[in-house]
């Protein structure tokens, strides 16, 4: 590729006058010399090396997505239904502000650390950290960081998060299962802390302020891999057969139940109820269609990236906890149960 001392030299001046007038600083140039030096840029087809710009302005224009991979259903991040979502949300976000999107997984905390400290970047939007995790992650990177769905007790003020009303979502997706009839209800998650916990309390609170007895709820702690899902649908079916409604704590456990359900010749929703949280597009593809917990994934990885770009741009800009909220997407997959 043609440098910019090689057109320089073909149009006989200086490379610093081609550099001023490829960066659109031609107020000291003549308009004759400004376009003979713009044809032979388009001539050549010559390309700035973005990599040197940025080294000059002391930045990169990248911003990071980093993901802590622990309670992902595939080892492929965008084969996650949410994931896949946000990660293309956050694409769109990032590109139309003039920056680029790297990304990295990992399950291994100090990998995440090495790859933060080695590459130079803009800001990082953080997805997976538990409290711990996400306080190691705010000691190591000093530049602007934004969290989704994080949860960090009594210190939240000091970290920006974009988060969801997860509590609320499952307490009201409980009382709508215990509306519908049922009494014996079985909550799925792969773990109970963060977010999950606090679906969890809501499924709880749900069933406590409908005054059943606790024995209504029962909690599953669900393995990674479709294995982990079988074995959990299979657990609830051999010991609780009356269990009439199954909620899970991602649209990706329940689809994928509700594939293992039909392998065993279980109907939906005749012969048990399934519902979900997210509301992934895969849940209106599903036949039946998901009944689940609604969020916008675009828009919290719109306001994610909105949050980050201006704490990029503006040193002032203080952390900021923004909570989104959620509603109830009642499709098929729930039967009501007459008394």
């Amino acid at each position: 590729m043609i440098t910019i001392k090689e057109m320089a030299s073909i149009v006989g001046v200086s490379p610093t006058t081609v550099s001023n007038v490829i960066r659109g600083k031609t107020k000291e140039v003549s308009p004759e010399l400004a376009e003979k030096i713009q044809k032979v840029v388009e001539e050549y087809n010559y390309v700035p090396n973005r990599s040197a710009i940025n080294l000059a302005k002391n930045n990169s224009n990248v911003i990071g997505f980093v993901m802590s991979t622990n309670s992902v259903l595939y080892d492929n991040i965008v084969q996650d239904f949410f994931t896949g979502e946000l990660i293309g949300a956050l694409e769109i976000g990032v590109r139309k502000r003039g920056y680029f999107l790297m990304i990295y997984s990992s399950d291994d905390m100090e990998e995440i650390r090495s790859f933060v400290s080695s590459w130079n970047i803009d800001g990082i939007v953080a997805l997976g950290f538990s409290y711990e995790s996400a306080q190691i992650l705010k000691n190591i990177y000093k530049k602007p960081l934004v969290f989704i769905d994080g949860y960090f007790l009594n210190d939240e003020h000091q970290y920006s998060n974009v988060g969801i009303e997860d509590y609320r979502g499952a307490f009201e997706m409980t009382q709508y299962l215990i509306r519908e009839g049922h009494r014996k209800i079985a909550f799925f998650s792969d773990n109970y802390i963060g977010g999950d916990y606090a679906r969890y309390m809501g499924f709880l609170d749900a069933i406590k302020a409908a005054g059943l007895s606790s024995d209504c709820g029962y909690k599953y702690k669900i393995e990674k891999k479709l294995d982990g899902i079988k074995k959990g649908v299979e657990d609830v079916i051999r010991e609780h057969p009356k269990v009439s409604a199954l909620f899970f704590c991602s649209d990706n456990y329940a689809v994928s139940a509700m594939g293992i359900l039909s392998d065993l010749g279980i109907k939906i929703p005749d012969d048990i109820s399934v519902a979900g949280y997210d509301d992934a597009i895969v849940a209106s593809f599903i036949r039946p269609k998901l009944t689940t917990v609604k969020q916008s994934t675009g828009e919290k990885a719109e306001i994610a990236v909105e949050k980050l770009v201006a704490m990029i741009e503006n040193k002032t800009e203080k952390p900021e906890k923004i909570t989104l909220p959620v509603t109830l997407q009642v499709r098929d997959s729930v039967k009501k149960i007459e008394a």
